[in-house]
């Protein structure tokens, strides 16, 4: 209850007066390392990214802490006890515990739970694993969330190893150079050999090979034209959307292709970026509703066409001149003595 006085609750018309009675629930976890009596297979036994401790009496974390702490290729796992002590002494210190011989002899295995008090002593971040041994495959227990030196440990039966190499354990071989991951050792090493100084250039071509969009004829121009600082693209556009209806025709087409179906359009939306309106035509017959979108859109393309004739004005002016034109007024005025293709 002195927790629930600290706590700052927002006002309610209700409080907690008293508690009445509560139940227990106490869940058997068998989730402690320290047992020096597991018969490990020969799949880990065998593994030459795994090391053994054998007879710690319960202590199997604190040989993997003092494996790690004096790492030696050459010394042998069974022969670390005076460091397996050191380490054992640091940690009762740091549980404001006096160490006695008879605590160290008589130590009880450590639950998982206790492994966040050996990171904050140690300065680890302690990764435990399993693996399962019919497939070999390693899977987590528990994953630190610390960012200290990681130490992994391998957990079978109760009992804690030290891993060596989770990477190789879990049969991913990193390239040290240029950090490729491979399955198997043979790979990794042929890579090495013969691949990872090999240098790839990916080149891609600077325009389209298969497709090529349409010229902008207008930068085309511009540029014909010595014309700068002028925008090339244009500015309005008129879209349009078709809804149908599927009519049923079965018309024979050839000796072996039968339409089953026609689209018969029943009514159409425009929308312009000019006047920024949307119309909507709706006709049962196909002809009618064609006639009514067409004179739309020409109505539209009026007020578009002004604005690109006031836009490109420069342009056109050049291009009367080019071509004897001139005198010849823009605005309403139909100036074209010779065909020439133009896209508004």
């Amino acid at each position: 209850m002195e927790l629930a006085n600290k706590l700052n609750y927002p006002s309610s018309g209700y409080k907690v007066k008293a508690i009445t009675g509560f139940k227990i629930y106490i869940y058997y976890r068998n989730h402690a390392l320290g047992d020096s009596e597991a018969v490990i297979p020969k799949i880990i036994r065998d593994n030459k990214h795994v090391i053994t401790f054998p007879k710690t009496n319960n202590k199997c974390v604190f040989h993997c802490i003092a494996w790690h702490l004096h790492k030696d290729s050459k010394r042998d796992p069974r022969k670390i006890q005076a460091q397996v002590k050191d380490v054992f002494k640091r940690y009762r210190s740091f549980k404001g515990i006096a160490y006695t011989l008879n605590l160290f002899r008589g130590f009880k295995p450590l639950d998982l739970l206790q492994f966040d008090e050996l990171e904050d002593c140690f300065q680890f971040a302690i990764n435990v694993y399993k693996m399962d041994v019919a497939s070999g495959e390693v899977e987590w227990i528990r994953r630190s969330d610390k960012e200290h030196e990681s130490i992994n440990i391998l957990s079978h039966e109760n009992h804690a190893l030290y891993i060596k190499s989770i990477d190789m354990l879990q049969s991913k071989y990193q390239c040290a150079k240029c950090e490729m991951i491979f399955v198997s050792s043979v790979k990794l090493r042929d890579h090495a050999k013969n691949q990872c100084e090999r240098i790839n250039i990916e080149t891609f071509p600077t325009e389209p090979t298969i497709y090529k969009p349409p010229q902008n004829t207008i930068r085309s121009l511009l540029t014909k034209y010595s014309i700068k600082n002028t925008d090339n693209y244009i500015d309005h556009f008129i879209v349009y959307e078709f809804e149908a209806i599927l009519k049923p025709t079965a018309t024979q087409h050839g000796e072996n292709t039968v339409f089953t179906n026609e689209h018969i359009p029943v009514s159409v939306s425009i929308a312009d970026s000019m006047t920024e309106e949307v119309r909507c035509f709706v006709n049962a017959d196909p002809k009618a509703l064609h006639t009514d979108m067409f004179k739309y859109i020409a109505d539209v393309v009026v007020e578009i066409q002004k604005y690109n004739v006031q836009k490109y004005e420069t342009l056109l002016r050049k291009i009367i001149n080019a071509y004897g034109l001139t005198g010849m007024e823009i605005p309403g005025v139909n100036f074209w003595v010779r065909p020439i293709k133009w896209r508004m």
